[in-house]
């Protein structure tokens, strides 16, 4: 039967395991506490250092397909969002195509043409983030893309630097008000350091073919947002870039405690920053 399927491969997993035991725990206690486990149409399946997510119920209506494929995106965006900062990063493919899941008495099984085509696709990717096939993203309207190779397309998840795109057509820094009265931009330190780490991995990976992965998102990034990324990278990623009127100090000590929270994750956890926007996005349509 016919699922929206995301295919999330977890970066670095075996040197993760080997060196830093303690990441694992927290990264297993993120991956508890993602949005997905709460909504009723989709189910998580998660073994070693791959998660796969899937439409439990099926599609009548183009509606529906434009609904499962915007919160498949909006998993990988949650998993991402709380991910920064932690150094560790995840690659994904979303497809549609035949999946079945279901349990016998003693074990559980999965199995379809959907996760064998995002495993190959997954594996050949140089690059991090988020790619979906085009089946998918005919059904995307709400999270924009880049054309990646003949049959997947690089999906912008970073909500609040779109924002900013739109706004500013990338001419930064930008007027202090629109940041002061409106909550628009709220995750845009999210997005800052996002864009910092990778193109910090740009520069200090000693590995070329490592280092190839972060240079490729970081040109696709470019393609999209090169005034932005211009003026991030020339003041070393401040803020103070986007905007110089602006009193930074209490978005700033919230990012860092939001930080050490997801840092401190570990089990069973609750999480404190709700990232529902696409949704919210789409309420609007």
């Amino acid at each position: 039967m016919k699922k929206y399927l995301l295919y999330i491969d977890i970066l670095g997993f075996k040197e993760l395991v080997a060196e830093k035991p303690r990441k694992i725990e927290m990264l297993y206690g993120i991956i508890d506490s993602l949005n997905v486990h709460a909504h009723h149409a989709f189910k998580t399946i998660v073994f070693s250092d791959t998660i796969l997510v899937y439409n439990s119920t099926n599609p009548a209506t183009d509606a529906d397909r434009d609904y499962f494929v915007m919160y498949a995106c909006e998993f990988a965006q949650d998993l991402q969002h709380r991910l920064v900062g932690q150094d560790i990063y995840f690659r994904a493919v979303l497809v549609l195509g035949d999946f079945d899941h279901y349990f016998l008495k003693n074990i559980e099984c999965f199995y379809g043409a959907a996760l064998i085509k995002a495993y190959i696709k997954e594996k050949d990717i140089p690059a991090i983030g988020l790619f979906i096939d085009d089946a998918s993203n005919g059904h995307n309207d709400i999270f924009p893309t880049i054309r990646f190779d003949s049959d997947l397309s690089f999906v912008f998840l970073n909500q609040s630097l779109e924002r900013l795109q739109k706004n500013t057509d990338g001419k930064l820094p930008t007027d202090s008000f629109h940041l002061s009265a409106t909550e628009e931009y709220w995750e845009i330190l999210w997005d800052i350091r996002f864009l910092k780490d990778v193109y910090s991995n740009t520069q200090r990976q000693h590995s070329s073919r490592i280092r190839t992965k972060y240079l490729t998102t970081w040109h696709l990034f470019r393609r999209r947002y090169p005034k932005i990324l211009d003026a991030l990278e020339s003041r070393n990623f401040s803020p103070q870039a986007i905007c110089e009127n602006f009193d930074w100090t209490k978005r700033i000590e919230s990012f860092k405690e939001s930080l050490a929270h997801f840092r401190s994750i570990g089990g069973e956890a609750q999480p404190i920053i709700p990232l529902d926007l696409a949704h919210k996005a789409a309420q609007g349509r």
